[in-house]
Parts: C-alpha cells; structure tokens; sequence
C-alpha cells in the first residue's frame, strides 16, 4: 500500500512538472509569435505605422498640448486598458484635475483608431508626447514627437532615441 501511495506521488510529479514545462514553452514560442512584440526591424515597423497612423498622432498631439495649456499641467496620459476597463474617454491630468472627458468627436474617433491599432498608450511630458506601441513590464517601443527644440529635457523611462521617422520632430523610440 504505501508502495503504491509512493508510485502516485511519483506519478504526480513527473505530470505537474510536464505541464509546468508545456506552459512555459506555450508562453515562450506565444511571446515570439507576438505580433506587436518588438521585430528585429522594429524602427521599419514604427514608419510603416507612422504613415498609416501620422493623421491621427497629429490631431492627438495638437489636443494634448491645448489641454496641458488650459490646465496648466506637466504630464498628461491616456491608456488603452482591457475588457470593461478599456479607454473610457478621458484623460488623465494628474491628482489635481483627475480624468477630463474629452469632448471633440474627432479627438475622441483618433485616440479610438489609435487604440484599435495596438498603441497601449498616449503620454505627454516635459516636451515630448509618447505613442506607445509595443510594452512588457521593462521595455517598450513607439513613436515620440519633440515639441521645441531639438533636445530632450528627459526622456521617458530611461527610453533610448533610435531613429528619426519621415516627419520632422517625430521619432522611433525603444525602452529598456
């Protein structure tokens, strides 16, 4: 009897190990097969996105800096989020304005069509409005616009200028 109960332990092991192994390659090969995880050619990848979505980044961008003027703020963001939590229409200015709805329709369908498209989310800081397309918890890519200057004064979460894209002041950027 105890020979047995010995067996089915054994038993019970070797199949919590097979199936922790098969979820770790499923993960794996899943994360390779991605197709909004960062490619090898992913600052090619950014300016194919960037044309079909350039119209949107500027209407967006144009709001954005409006808003940090009206309200006088510094950082400004907007996210995606998922399921019940996605884009409910605002956006964020901070603790002392909270969530602002947005009222222009053409901002509102532009941000949509942005979210739609894969961008996980919009920020503005210091002088550069960030268009995230691609995240994990360390590293991320998208497209950055510089509003004066031609110098960052910080950049966002350590992130790394890679490229410029075909539109003065707008670049490929890539963190982590």
């Amino acid at each position: 009897m105890k020979e047995s109960c010995i067996n089915c332990l054994g038993v019970l092991v070797v199949i919590i190990l097979t199936i922790s192994f098969i979820v770790f390659l499923v993960f794996t090969i899943g994360s390779w097969m991605n197709p909004n995880s960062p490619p090898r050619q992913a600052a090619e990848r950014m300016e194919e996105y960037f044309q079909r979505d350039k119209e949107s980044f500027a209407i967006v961008r144009d709001y954005l800096i409006d808003m940090r003027h009206e309200y006088s703020v510094g950082s400004i963001s907007m996210r995606r989020g998922v399921g019940e939590r996605s884009f409910d229409g605002t956006v964020f200015l901070g603790l002392e304005h909270g969530h602002i709805p947005i009222k222009n329709e053409v901002v509102l369908n532009a941000i949509h069509q942005l979210f739609a498209y894969g961008y996980s989310s919009i920020t503005m800081r210091y002088n550069y409005v960030t268009f995230q397309r691609w995240s994990t918890l360390d590293n991320g890519w998208g497209a950055l616009y510089l509003l004066e200057g031609d110098e960052l004064v910080s950049t966002p979460h350590g992130a790394i200028i890679l490229a410029g894209l075909s539109v003065d002041g707008w670049y490929f950027y890539r963190t982590g």
